[in-house]
């Protein structure tokens, strides 16, 4: 009978679709895409799935037919016979309001509209139960073409595939666009003048951000205020950079290439392939990116105090470096059925490099009176290999929004260096004094990250929701330093005790969080509570370091919202945050690098607490969005920098920890479609920052007010161009450490060769204007070249100025930033876009319609 009625089935379906293909009818021909309300060539990404029960046994409905129709004119849009277990996937859907459509012999037909709409990437329809009364569907959205920069209240998406001046380069050219967003010279990043906690697919990594590709990334997800599900590291939030990872049907990709100014190239590709349950996918990029800086140092040294009695310090630096790039990352996901999916990915990513620097010292007496010089030469070879291995498991419930999920994460990264210092010291007249001394550094370090983390999601009653989850952090890490000073007569290099280190230190993380959500007319609220016990320990040439543990280990948050009439929204919230002290913030040895400009870490540091509160407000209208936030942060032992002088022409830089410090300030974001083609996403934020330091008997107090601005400016012209002009501007601020976490330059040699910060000092301000334009030919758009430059003025610079009773400085750092690129894309694939798939079984075939594969 079932055969019978799998046959029936089967008849109807095929006189939909030749009805569908009929003289007259709108559907789209063979080899023709259809988009959305009958536009073509837009993208069909949409993908509803569900499981035919019966209403009465539960039992799975098989052989029923299932058709997607176009509302319109009731052209077929796609359809299938649900599989054995009841269940059915439709895939590729355009944009547009469309009709579901179940019917089985036997059960009374189930008929509901269907939205498509840029909201939401797909859709469980969960159990639909087949009985004689007719059960009403709830309306479905399902994501087409993403929108370049999207906001709500909890999260911030920016989509990189839509930012052109990134293109070719890396996640440091990727988060200079990202409103709220800023990043120094050095890949350092600040949300609101403080550190966020920086995550590559929601997992921690060794990476820096100009170790990442840009067109690797698919998107970054910034949370300001982030609930207890959330790591509670990180001042200012959560910035998470998710990679590229395709899952649409039949087989995809892309390939890219680029040139820039300056020796630098960039190319790759990637490419998907999903067919039944399987979907690979692979990419690979590579990025060779020369580049230089420069650098001045003024200082003066007061001798006691006394500015009667000063001596004078002027340094330039000039380096470059010839980093080469490789990022590959391949995976496998596994659908077992509708809700079970395993997947695996595999990150191997290469780095080596080339560093030269020169830099050069003159010293000058109370009367600027030049009394000596130093030339100090600096060539290094640096490589780092890291893999990262994840293994994932998701299960959806037939309840909607219901799931759980389990993760596992394995990141090693190995580096080694080998470079040498060559001092030659000189006379008033820049005669060389003696012969020059030779030094040889080489340093092998390893770090090892591994988390294990699962999630569970469980809505309660009509609008409650619990979230229940555990995570589990370990890391490794070894590092061995060694010095060799060249004796200028046996010509033998003899190790150096004083500048050798050999440090290791391991760090776990245990967590658990539970949050329960719910509403109330148009009232919310969320209530969490987030335990973590953390556990450290460091040692260095056999000497042990436990810093002070964090305590508490308890991080509420809190969230209470209300919804507003025309499309508005109020939202308060409060959290409680940590931050840590990263490996180089802690490690006992004095770096010398610069002889006159010496760094130190301090294995008595301890963490710093935040609370932090935000009330903001939400508004939409049409293709408008308005956010505003007002916010408080206090920290307590806030991690910060002393600079102090020793000798007469050397300055020491250490970690402290300061009594306190208080942010506030608001940040407005608006996104306007100002005419039909022209997006503007505008981004201000204002703020206060106080900070109290009583370190070595003196106290230093540090206040200022700044402000931060980003506008990006999307505009279609005509002939498939595209015109972008993304501007920044930073207000004179006060300096205020970064963590150091996830910036940085890879090859930078340690960590200590870094922008300087201080408690005692004041950054100047600058601006950045880059312009991009892109064109798209070939059929279906599938060609694209673009033409960037950033820095188009010249303007990016750091400029730090530091004053207290012992010492003045201005310190001046310029990178190449002014760089124009040409890049060329193309994608190809095509799409399964079959109705049926034809299965034979040992006990009767099931023979379905079979459409040829459209074109990408």
């Amino acid at each position: 009978m079932k055969k019978c009625y799998a046959i029936l089935a089967g008849i109807l379906l095929w006189q939909a679709h030749a009805f569908a293909q009929a003289p007259g009818s709108t559907a789209p021909r063979q080899g023709q895409g259809q988009g959305q309300q009958g536009r073509p060539n837009m993208p069909q990404i949409g993908h509803l799935y569900g499981k035919l029960v019966d209403a009465k046994t539960g039992k799975p409905i098989e052989y029923a037919s299932v058709t997607l129709l176009r509302q319109k004119d009731s052209s077929l849009v796609t359809g299938m016979l649900t599989k054995p277990n009841g269940d059915f996937s439709l895939e590729n859907l355009p944009f547009g309001t469309m009709i579901l459509r179940v019917n089985f012999m036997g059960y009374t037909n189930v008929q509901k509209k269907v939205s498509i709409t840029p909201q939401a990437t797909e859709q469980d329809l969960g159990n639909i139960k087949l009985q004689q009364n007719v059960k009403t569907l709830q309306s479905v959205e399902v994501t087409g073409q993403k929108s370049a920069f999207a906001m709500g209240i909890d999260k911030k998406v920016f989509n990189v595939d839509r930012n052109l001046s990134s293109v070719g380069g890396t996640a440091q050219d990727v988060l200079k666009n990202v409103p709220s967003v800023n990043i120094d010279l050095d890949g350092n990043v600040t949300v609101r003048n403080a550190s966020p906690n920086i995550f590559v697919d929601g997992k921690p990594s060794t990476l820096t951000l100009d170790q990442i590709p840009a067109d690797a990334i698919e998107s970054v997800e910034l949370v300001t205020n982030p609930s207890a599900k959330y790591d509670a590291e990180g001042m200012s939030g959560i910035l998470n950079i998710v990679l590229k990872k395709n899952r649409k049907a039949g087989f995809n990709g892309a390939v890219n290439a680029g040139i820039g100014t300056g020796n630098k190239y960039n190319g790759g590709g990637n490419i998907n392939i999903r067919q039944g349950k399987f979907n690979v996918f692979a990419n690979y990029n590579i990025n060779a990116n020369r580049n230089w800086a420069d650098g001045t140092t003024n200082r003066s040294n007061y001798s006691n105090g006394q500015k009667s009695d000063t001596n004078y310090l002027f340094q330039n630096s000039n380096s470059t470096s010839k980093p080469l790039f490789q990022f590959g990352r391949f995976g496998l996901d596994y659908m077992l059925d509708n809700r079970n999916t395993i997947s695996i990915s595999q990150n191997i990513v290469a780095g080596d490099f080339k560093n030269n620097e020169d830099l050069r010292s003159t010293f000058a007496d109370k009367n600027h009176t030049v009394t000596g010089i130093s030339d100090r030469l600096n060539n290094n070879d640096f490589s780092f290999r890291n893999y990262t291995t994840t293994l994932s498991f998701k299960h959806t419930f037939a309840q909607p929004n219901k799931e759980w999920t389990a993760d596992i994460n394995y990141n090693t990264s190995k580096n080694n260096r080998n470079g040498d210092y060559l001092t030659q010291a000189q006379n008033a007249a820049g005669s060389p004094l003696g012969q020059a001394l030779l030094q040889n550094n080489t340093t092998n370090g390893k770090t090892t990250f591994v988390t294990f983390q699962t999630d569970y999601t469980n809505p309660i009653g009509k609008n409650g929701k619990l979230e229940l989850g555990a995570k589990a952090t370990l890391r490794d890490y070894t590092s061995m330093y060694n010095v060799y000073d060249k004796d200028t007569i046996s010509g033998e290099f003899i190790n150096n005790p004083q500048l050798s280190n050999n440090y290791k230190y391991n760090e776990q993380i245990y967590a658990g969080y539970a949050n329960f959500a719910n509403t109330i007319g148009n009232f919310g609220y969320q209530a969490g509570l987030r335990v973590e016990q953390y556990v450290y320990a460091g040692e260095n040439e056999g000497t042990k370091y436990k810093p002070t543990r964090p305590v508490p280990g308890f991080f509420p948050s809190i969230f209470l919202s209300e919804k507003l009439k025309n499309d508005q929204e109020l939202q308060l919230n409060y959290s409680r945050r940590v931050n840590r002290p990263n490996f180089f913030q802690l490690i006992p040895y004095r770096d010398y690098s610069d002889p006159q400009n010496q760094r130190e870490g301090n294995p008595n540091l301890k963490p710093e607490y935040t609370n932090s509160f935000e009330l903001s407000y939400v508004k939409n209208w049409g293709n408008n969005n308005f956010l505003g936030s007002v916010y408080f942060r206090n920290t307590n032992d806030m991690i910060s920098t002393i600079s102090t002088p020793i000798g007469a022409d050397t300055l020491l830089t250490q970690y402290i920890n300061a009594n306190r410090s208080n942010s506030y300030g608001a940040e407005l974001t608006m996104k306007n479609q100002v005419l039909k083609g022209w997006d503007l996403t505008t981004n201000v934020n204002l703020y206060q920052t106080d900070m109290k330091v009583n370190a070595n008997g003196q106290n230093y107090d540090n206040s200022g007010f700044s402000w931060f601005a980003k506008i990006n400016s999307e505009t279609k012209l005509p002939a498939n161009f595209t015109l972008q002009v993304n501007a920044t501007y930073q207000a004179p601020t006060i300096a205020l450490p970064s963590s150091g976490g996830g910036g940085g330059r890879g090859g930078g040699g340690g960590g200590f060769n870094q922008i300087p910060s201080s408690a005692q000092g004041t950054i100047k301000g600058f601006s950045t204007v880059d312009v991009a334009v892109k064109k798209d030919f070939l059929k279906n758009k599938a060609a694209s070249v673009t033409l960037s430059l950033s820095d188009i003025f010249n303007t990016r610079q750091y400029e730090l100025n530091q004053a207290s009773p012992e010492f003045a400085q201005d310190y001046i750092r310029k990178r190449e930033s002014r760089i124009l690129k040409l890049n060329f894309s193309y994608r190809f694939g095509k799409f399964d876009a079959s109705l049926f798939k034809k299965k034979k079984r040992d006990s009767g075939n099931d023979t379905q319609m079979v459409d040829p594969m459209q074109s990408f």
